[in-house]
């Protein structure tokens, strides 16, 4: 299971939210780059990247930021966070990204996914699956609709999508513990998937639990800020 730590951007400084609530941020750091290097000299090979504001407004808002983090290390990056057209991914290809994260567009718009799938790679393209109350949220966490993730999930799997990046809102940010059922669930249904846990990991023993679960990785935020795990 592969450890991911997170750096989420806002106004270009590494910031947390609590449940994606932007009236609840902590800025941890005015140089998200700096904190790359640092999760770079811990060992670890991909740090997934949001453009916080990008989320929010459906436009890049700190696309130089995200450049400057790849051109500062060779660490591989998987980024997201306003990406709306096959242009977006493209620049942020071109910035030197890894993967891109697509959220937004897979719940309204999920037959660009194909399209874009075919174009960069089923194995560069994480779909972004985002959970409150079991619906779907999506628009920087702002709008849900009542869309069980297990059929959105096989929806874009039908269209070559096979990595996907599962976040329970209600824990992110939290430092409670993740969704571990959420997990097993969707392990369970789809073994052939690479799917990643995202949201409330708080310790060593939440890793430990988690990597029963099959999931092939997770994302770690607020835990690695707030010194709970060291890398």
């Amino acid at each position: 299971m592969l450890i991911i730590p997170a750096i989420d951007i806002y106004e270009g400084k590494a910031v947390r939210l609590k449940q994606g609530d932007f009236n609840r941020k902590t800025i941890y750091d005015n140089e998200p780059w700096s904190v790359a290097k640092k999760f770079s000299e811990s060992g670890c090979s991909l740090i997934h990247v949001v453009d916080l504001e990008g989320a929010k407004h459906g436009t890049f808002r700190n696309y130089d930021v995200i450049r400057k983090i790849v051109s500062e290390d060779t660490i591989h990056i998987q980024a997201g966070g306003g990406v709306r057209t096959e242009d977006d991914v493209s620049r942020l290809f071109d910035a030197g990204v890894e993967r891109v994260v697509v959220g937004s567009v897979a719940v309204k718009e999920p037959e660009k996914i194909s399209r874009w799938i075919e174009l960069f790679g089923y194995n560069r393209i994480v779909i972004a699956i985002d959970v409150i109350e079991g619906n779907v949220a999506h628009s920087g966490w702002m709008e849900s609709k009542k869309i069980d993730p297990i059929k959105i999930m096989r929806q874009l799997g039908r269209m070559g999508a096979s990595i996907f990046l599962c976040t329970d809102i209600s824990k992110d940010g939290m430092l409670e513990g993740p969704n571990v059922p959420l997990y097993k669930k969707l392990c369970k249904h789809f073994p052939d998937y690479e799917i990643i846990a995202s949201g409330g990991v708080s310790s060593e023993e939440d890793l430990s639990e988690l990597r029963t679960t099959g999931v092939s990785g997770v994302v770690v935020g607020k835990a690695l800020y707030e010194g709970k795990i060291k890398l």
